[in-house]
């Protein structure tokens, strides 16, 4: 979720929140910005949506059944000390859940005590009238916890030993209860946790924070599903940058990694929300939107990026330029499916690589799929080769 705060958009910490949502009687969970903003949410259903504001949720769970929303402070993990505050996740138990598991409990409760104060009713009839008053008042406090569910309500004492003893089972029934029902609420909480800290092992990559492949994957072939079924087209940028080997040979593998984490908060910045950014392997990156209208559109993306690929962030480890080869690919006109258009744009990324190193801007758009076969066999290339005036220079500057 740290990840999804620093490098993804509202979409991303959206996505990254479905965590919560499994199955029925789920929780409820939001992100709040730093400013406490809510940012997104899932609600179970049935359930109330969090507040615009976090000092809201200081009114929550006042109910004697109801359980108050957990807070975590999301930090930066990829800052130096660890301590930045990114947001507040926000976890409000399912409180339908909670009322239903405490209903069938004093349900159950109530089942007992009332056979008891019956059982008690008809001994008592062979008893003198001392023992009988009691266990009345017993059974009233019976019904009151019934009716008020106030597991807290005190049991009346007075009677007899045997009276006594009987209450103090029931008092002791009803703790046993609520405690097992906090344990419940407990290990629930534990085993979201534990999925969701899986979930980002699984799909995330540890140096930068950036989706993997794995998620990229999966992400490219529902986004295609969605492009196909309303016909818009889909890009897909494959990102390599040209100079890591060099960086990493003259300054260390740690100022390689620094390169790495600076090109993805660069291309990061570039982007727009609703754009996808993975880290494909090694030096590669992957770029996969839905934004533009036409083949064009995605050649002056990937010119965007070569461009703020050259301005240094204020909190980059490696301040230094970085230069990048971009092959693009569109759906449906040079790919069909995840796997064509994959292919696609690693091979327009290859005839970009080809351009003179003296090109600021190495962009190629690939051909359209109907024409790669004779392009391939004639040995003929697909290479756009961007104008360098205006644009960012080798050295990041204009």
């Amino acid at each position: 979720m740290s990840a999804a705060m620093r490098f993804g958009g509202y979409d991303v910490i959206a996505e990254a929140l479905r965590v919560f949502d499994t199955g029925a009687g789920h929780d409820s969970a939001a992100v709040y910005d730093r400013t406490g903003r809510l940012r997104a949410e899932v609600v179970a259903p049935g359930e109330a949506t969090f507040p615009s504001e976090i000092a809201a949720l200081k009114t929550w769970g006042d109910g004697l059944a109801e359980a108050k929303p957990v807070q975590y402070v999301l930090r930066d993990d990829q800052s130096r000390d660890g301590k930045e505050a990114l947001g507040t996740l926000v976890v409000n138990p399912n409180q339908r859940s909670l009322r239903d598991g405490v209903s069938r409990a004093l349900m159950i409760l109530a089942v007992v005590l009332v056979f008891t104060a019956l059982a008690g009713w008809l001994v008592a009839k062979a008893l003198s009238r001392a023992l009988l008053r009691p266990v009345e008042e017993l059974s009233e406090w019976a019904e009151e916890v019934s009716a008020s569910r106030n597991l807290l309500a005190p049991a009346p004492r007075g009677g007899g030993r045997e009276v006594n003893r009987l209450t103090s089972s029931f008092e002791a029934l009803i703790l046993q209860v609520a405690e097992q029902n906090r344990e419940l609420k407990r290990k629930q909480y534990e085993l979201k946790a534990t999925n969701e800290h899986l979930e980002s092992i699984a799909f995330s990559d540890a140096l930068t924070g950036l989706p993997n492949r794995a998620m990229l994957d999966a992400t490219l072939k529902t986004m295609l599903a969605k492009a196909n079924g309303s016909g818009t087209p889909l890009a897909v940028l494959f990102i390599d940058l040209d100079e890591l080997k060099e960086i990493n040979d003259a300054h260390g593998h740690s100022q390689g990694d620094a390169a790495l984490v600076a090109t993805a908060a660069r291309v990061r910045r570039a982007l727009r929300s609703s754009d996808f950014l993975a880290r494909l392997a090694g030096d590669e990156f992957v770029v996969v939107t839905t934004n533009l209208t036409s083949v064009s559109d995605a050649v002056k993306l990937g010119e965007r990026l070569t461009v703020w690929l050259g301005i240094a962030l204020p909190e980059d480890e490696w301040a230094h330029p970085v230069r990048a080869s971009i092959g693009v690919a569109v759906f449906p006109d040079h790919g069909d499916d995840a796997t064509n258009l994959m292919q696609a744009a690693d091979w327009a990324m290859y005839n970009a690589k080809a351009l003179s190193q003296d090109e600021s801007i190495r962009v190629a758009a690939s051909v359209p799929l109907a024409m790669r076969a004779s392009v391939l066999k004639s040995g003929a290339t697909n290479v756009i080769a961007m104008p360098i005036h205006g644009r960012k220079s080798p050295s990041g500057k204009s």
